[in-house]
């Protein structure tokens, strides 16, 4: 256990951690598509979880992950990491599997309005959560895939406007990131005010208003600010008293974010059931309260020894890790399984042996297909990354000082 004066692994450079918390957020995803199912044949058991934090831990980790090689390289001072490279990684990772989900299962399922004119560059081009009525169709999931890409796009642009910033250390490297990082943060949370308090969000054409990167710009915001703290104590000995007991006791962050998913549940009058439309002050509290959740679920993963504590262990688990690295297939395909066990009458058999069976046959469905999306396509398409050349990282595992400068040259010489 690492005491005061010692180096703490603030960032193991990969955060092996990481794809469990994938993991558990994904299986948070399919309890919550699958507590629709349940509800159908009776059965409100999961109805009132509030399963929907998951999408913030994914947003959260994207913006951590994807802008904290931004940070590191502005306050090492080297070059800042390659657009193209950047640009080029994102849609290996993301759209051919995209592609591939929405055109078998719009088949299989015989949505054929996806093929239509409108449809064919509305969902391709994941442009339909800027349209009434469309937000939901094609991979009905999708729309936080229209949320995060227009992140991915504006990320290289953000890194580069930041490194443009004069400053003379990297403490103040540091405190710009920061206060900037709370200016997008601020930013979200005007926008959700105004459109609460005017009604704007309230009915069909109400939906583009809340599925969108400006409604969840606040959770990116705190991934960033979670990387720029990360990246500032990489390897570092003079850590803050609060990041040592984290450390020590990783349970803590969880124990928040139970106590926060219980509150969040429970209090059915206040934040009604999952899905469930809900508008002004209540709109917004509960929007925190889950991004709390989000932040206390990823806290262990990011911060300390990935090594101690009982809730890193649990995390090391290979099963977590497994559905962590096949969690893009099993987002895409789950709740096509979902509908196709529908259409097969499973609710008769949910009827004999318990609603809750739902959950498991979605989740075994889900990662069946997503094994076979990973070895078959997703793992040997990011393969072709390497035609796009991208930037040396600063070295992992020292801690980032602060650079050396020449002294000024002598007037007149």
């Amino acid at each position: 256990m690492a005491e005061a004066g010692q180096v703490v692994n603030v960032q193991a450079y990969r955060f092996p951690l990481l794809d469990s918390v994938r993991g558990i957020a994904l299986l948070a995803v399919v309890a919550a598509h699958s507590s629709f199912f349940m509800s159908i044949g009776g059965s409100s058991s999961l109805s009132h979880l509030r399963f929907d934090f998951s999408v913030r831990v994914f947003f959260m980790i994207s913006a951590f992950l994807l802008y904290r090689p931004w940070v590191r390289a502005r306050l090492a001072e080297w070059p800042a990491p390659s657009a193209a490279a950047f640009a080029w990684r994102r849609f290996l990772r993301i759209m051919p599997a995209y592609w591939v989900a929405l055109t078998v299962i719009s088949i299989w399922l015989g949505l054929d309005y996806v093929f239509s004119g409108h449809g064919i560059w509305t969902y391709y081009g994941l442009l339909q959560v800027y349209q009434p009525g469309w937000a939901v169709g094609g991979l009905a999931q999708a729309w936080t895939l229209c949320v995060e890409v227009v992140f991915y796009a504006s990320l290289p642009v953000w890194g580069g406007l930041m490194r443009r910033l004069s400053a003379s250390t990297n403490t103040q490297k540091v405190r710009q990131e920061l206060i900037a990082c709370a200016s997008l943060f601020l930013v979200s949370f005007v926008y959700k005010v105004v459109i609460t308090a005017t009604g704007a969000i309230e009915g069909r054409n109400g939906v583009p208003l809340q599925l969108n990167t400006l409604t969840f710009l606040d959770d990116f915001a705190i991934g960033m600010a979670l990387g720029v703290l990360s990246a500032w104590y990489e390897g570092r000995r003079d850590l803050p008293r609060a990041l040592r007991l984290h450390d020590r006791h990783p349970s803590i962050s969880w124990g928040v974010a139970l106590v926060l998913l219980a509150v969040t549940s429970l209090a059915v009058g206040l934040f009604g059931r999952v899905a469930a439309s809900i508008s002004g002050p209540e709109y917004v509290a509960r929007h925190y309260l889950l991004a709390l959740i989000g932040v206390g679920m990823l806290l262990p993963a990011l911060l300390g020894d990935p090594t101690t504590g009982f809730v890193r262990r649990l995390l090391a688990s290979r099963v977590l890790t497994y559905l962590g690295m096949i969690s893009y297939g099993v987002y895409l395909w789950h709740f096509a399984v979902l509908v196709q066990l529908q259409r097969w009458n499973f609710g008769a058999v949910a009827a004999k042996t318990g609603q809750w069976i739902w959950f498991p046959a979605a989740l075994a469905g889900g990662v069946l297909l997503a094994t076979i999306s990973w070895y078959g396509l997703e793992r040997p398409i990011t393969s072709l990354k390497r035609l796009v050349k991208t930037r040396p990282a600063p070295q992992a595992g020292e801690a980032i000082t602060e650079p050396m400068r020449m002294p000024a040259a002598p007037v007149g010489s």
